[in-house]
């Protein structure tokens, strides 16, 4: 009998220890005493829904004249955490084994923190990436002519020294998914190179660097030179095809946006002087509503008085074959359908047209 209730004993612990391994506490000060908030706390990590990041809220944060209310509890294993409300933001902090402790934050919106290792490094990456963006940001509003791979040369050493340092933790992954966000779209191959520093188990851990690798990977299947990849949508027993547009041996300016963007509506009077200055010549331009509500994207197509044609109710799996994060995202295709150009926008928009249609051309 008593070997049985040692037994029990043993495999009750040994369930609590696997369900709650991190006992963690969150206090400090924010370094404003003019906040006084409700925060909602979120784990960064998520879980990937139908092609959608879903954070889980842990708790409520309470902010008193700037000061954090002390808050404690359990997790699995140590967590990167936010904290958000309608008018403050606290990003990037360690939840671990024992307190971490906020005191101000970093350019307003990410925290300064101590107290446990983990917390301890994020602090010094936080800090140095901080001064190294400044510095590119000083440079880019200088009026001095920009070296851009020279700059991505920056961020990309800066990232290297992260990854290398932490291939198993939550820093790793904000390197890779944070801040080598410029190394990515400046190219996609080197923003694959760089998640693949970190550990494979790691990444397997990680919903967020998965759908990234996903969207870069499509990115480089869908680069200047590859053969347009159709897309079909479906709306009010309609299916439009881009195929019904594209590789038709005319060129094509396609535009994926919503109503709801608001830099997307910014570039709807460029596409639609494109549309005026060269339809005669050749040129189709095609909107992809996307991510969005057909009937709010038609009031905005009135609104804006768009001329151009559009597919409407495109899906996330749709932009997905483009590895198109975000929106607007405003592709140019040749005649035979191979890809031109990607993220073209405002005024580049006809300078890039400018030279298709020039006479002699």
């Amino acid at each position: 009998m008593k070997k049985i209730i040692i037994l029990t004993t043993l495999f009750t612990l040994m369930a609590m220890e696997g369900s709650a391994q991190v006992r963690w506490r969150l206090e400090g000060n924010i370094g404003n005493p003019e906040i006084t908030d409700t925060l909602t706390l979120y784990e960064e990590r998520g879980k990937e829904t139908n092609g959608r990041i879903f954070t889980k809220v842990l708790d409520t944060l309470y902010i008193v004249k700037g000061k954090i209310v002390p808050i404690e509890g359990e997790l699995s294993e140590p967590m990167l955490a936010n904290a958000y409300s309608k008018k403050t933001t606290l990003l990037h902090f360690i939840l671990g084994n024992g307190t971490t402790h906020i005191n101000g934050t970093i350019g307003d919106m990410v925290v300064r923190q101590s107290g446990i290792p983990l917390a301890d490094a994020m602090n010094k990456m936080e800090e140095d990436f901080y001064q190294l963006s400044t510095g590119i940001g000083q440079t880019l509003e200088s009026g001095a002519p920009i070296d851009t791979a020279a700059l991505i040369a920056r961020l990309d050493s800066f990232a290297v020294s992260v990854l290398s340092a932490h291939p198993c933790d939550q820093l790793g992954s904000l390197a890779a998914d944070d801040y080598a966000e410029d190394i990515c779209d400046f190219s996609p191959r080197r923003g694959l190179e760089l998640i693949a520093m970190l550990d494979s188990s790691w990444i397997a851990k990680e919903p967020k660097l998965q759908m990234k690798r996903r969207d870069l990977l499509s990115q480089l299947n869908t680069g200047k030179g590859a053969m347009f990849i159709d897309i079909t949508t479906e709306y009010n027993g309609k299916q439009d095809r881009l195929s019904d547009y594209v590789g038709r041996g005319k060129y094509v300016l396609t535009d994926f946006w919503a109503s709801w963007c608001g830099p997307c509506r910014e570039e709807i009077p460029y596409l639609t002087a494109a549309y005026n200055k060269y339809k005669d010549k050749g040129l189709v331009v095609l909107g992809i509503a996307t991510w969005d509500d057909p009937q709010k994207t038609l009031k905005a197509i009135k609104d804006e008085n768009i001329p151009y044609t559009q597919i409407i109710n495109a899906k996330k799996t749709d932009t997905d074959l483009y590895g198109i994060a975000g929106i607007p995202h405003i592709i140019l295709f040749a005649p035979d359908g191979t890809i031109l150009a990607q993220g073209l926008r405002g005024a580049e928009i006809d300078r890039k047209l400018q030279k298709i249609f020039a006479p002699g051309n």
